[in-house]
C-alpha cells in the first residue's frame, strides 16, 4: 500500500488552506489509505486552532516505491525538483492559482514548468484555480489535472431559523488579516452610516469554535478576498446565516450567488459601504430574513458537504493508486542554482 504524504507549512495562525490539508489527509485515512501530514521545516509541529484527526510523519525520508507526496503550490519549486530527482511520485495541490507562478525569486519559469509537467497529478481546489494553472502552464497534461473539493465543518451550518437573521443581532463581522488596508477604510466609513445599535466586530486569531460562534451572532460578513482559489471564510459565514458582502477574490465566484452573497468590485470602497449600510437597514426592517437565505444555505451545504468531499477524494485516491502501476514521472530539471 502506498503512503500519501501531504506537506504543510507549520503555522498555527488560522488559515483555511492548512485546515483543508489536514482534513484531506484525515479523510483519506478514513477511506483506508495510508495518509499523513508532514511539516518538513518543523516535524514536531501540530495545528491547535481546529480539531482534527490527521496522522503525522516526523521523518523526511521517502521511499520512491511506496510514497506519494502532495506539495502545496507555494512550495512546488522547492520540493518538486527533489521529488523528480529522487523519482518520488508527487502531486501539486493548487489551492490558489494566483500562486502558481515563480513566487520565490530563485525559482525560474523553466524550473516551475518542469515541476508542473512532471507532476503525476495537479490537484485544483476550484474551476478558477484550474484555469489559472493552465494559463501559467499550458503544457500540463490535462488528464492529470484533477478537481479536489473541500467541505465546511458542520459547526458553521445554520439549520434553525431561530438562530439566523434577523435574530442574529445587529452585528457585522470581518477578518482584518484579509486586505487590511481595504478593511480599515471600509470599517471606519461604515460605522458612520449604520443604523442605531449596530456594531462591527473583527474575527482575529480565534480558534475554529470561537469563529463559528461569532459568525452565528452576526448578520453580515464583510469579505476582503484578494486573488484566492476558493476562499473558505465567506463560505463559512454564508452557511452560518450571514449575508456576505464584498470581494470574491475571483475564485469565490463559483459559489457567490444571490441573495446570500453580494459582490463588490475590488477597490470600490464607496459601494462597499453603501451596500453594507443598506443591508443593515433591510435587516432592521425585516425586509431581509432567514427565509430569503435558507434556500441558498441548503444548496451550499449540499455542494460543500463531507460526502461530496469524500467522493472527490475517492477519485483522487484511485488516480494515486494508478500512478504506482507505471514508472515514476521523469522530467528534465534545470540546475537549481
Amino acid at each position: 500500500m502506498c503512503r500519501i504524504i501531504y506537506l504543510s507549512p507549520a503555522d498555527d495562525v488560522p488559515t483555511g488552506g492548512i485546515k483543508i490539508i489536514y482534513r484531506h489527509a484525515a479523510l483519506l485515512s478514513a477511506l483506508g489509505a495510508e495518509a499523513f501530514v508532514l511539516h518538513p521545516f518543523d516535524t514536531s509541529f501540530r495545528c491547535s486552532w481546529f480539531k482534527h484527526t490527521a496522522r503525522f510523519l516526523d521523518s523526511l525520508s521517502l521511499n520512491p516505491l511506496t510514497d506519494f507526496v502532495v506539495i502545496p503550490e507555494l512550495w512546488a519549486g522547492v520540493f518538486g525538483p527533489q521529488c523528480i530527482n529522487q523519482k518520488v511520485r508527487y502531486a501539486v495541490f493548487v489551492q490558489n492559482g494566483y500562486l502558481t507562478h515563480p513566487v520565490l525569486p530563485q525559482h525560474s519559469a523553466i524550473l516551475m514548468d518542469a515541476v508542473y509537467r512532471g507532476a503525476d497529478l495537479v490537484l485544483a481546489i476550484s474551476e478558477d484555480t484550474s484555469l489559472m494553472t493552465t494559463l501559467n502552464y499550458p503544457g500540463i497534461d490535462k488528464t492529470r489535472l484533477v478537481r479536489a473539493r473541500y467541505s465546511v465543518d458542520e459547526r458553521f451550518l445554520s439549520t434553525d431559523s431561530a438562530a439566523a437573521i434577523p435574530n442574529h443581532g445587529q452585528t457585522i463581522t470581518f477578518m482584518p488579516r484579509k486586505m487590511g488596508g481595504h478593511a480599515v477604510r471600509v470599517v471606519f466609513a461604515l460605522r458612520q452610516h449604520l443604523p442605531p445599535g449596530w456594531q462591527i466586530l473583527p474575527i482575529s486569531n480565534v480558534d475554529e469554535a470561537a469563529c463559528a460562534t461569532m459568525l452565528f451572532r452576526s448578520s453580515i460578513f464583510l469579505a476582503f478576498s484578494e486573488f484566492e482559489g476558493l476562499p473558505l471564510p465567506p463560505l463559512e459565514a454564508a452557511l452560518a446565516g450571514n449575508l456576505v458582502i464584498g470581494y470574491t477574490g475571483q475564485g469565490a465566484r463559483e459559489y457567490w450567488d444571490a441573495p446570500n452573497f453580494l459582490e463588490i468590485q475590488q477597490g470600490d470602497l464607496r459601494s462597499f459601504v453603501a451596500a453594507s449600510a443598506q443591508a443593515a437597514q433591510e435587516i432592521d426592517g425585516v425586509r431581509l430574513t432567514y427565509a430569503d437565505l435558507a434556500p441558498g444555505i441548503a444548496s451550499l451545504a449540499e455542494r460543500f458537504s463531507p460526502s461530496a468531499e469524500a467522493a472527490s477524494l475517492r477519485v483522487i485516491l484511485g488516480y494515486i493508486e494508478g500512478c504506482f502501476a507505471s514508472a515514476p514521472a521523469a522530467a528534465s530539471v534545470p540546475e537549481l542554482v
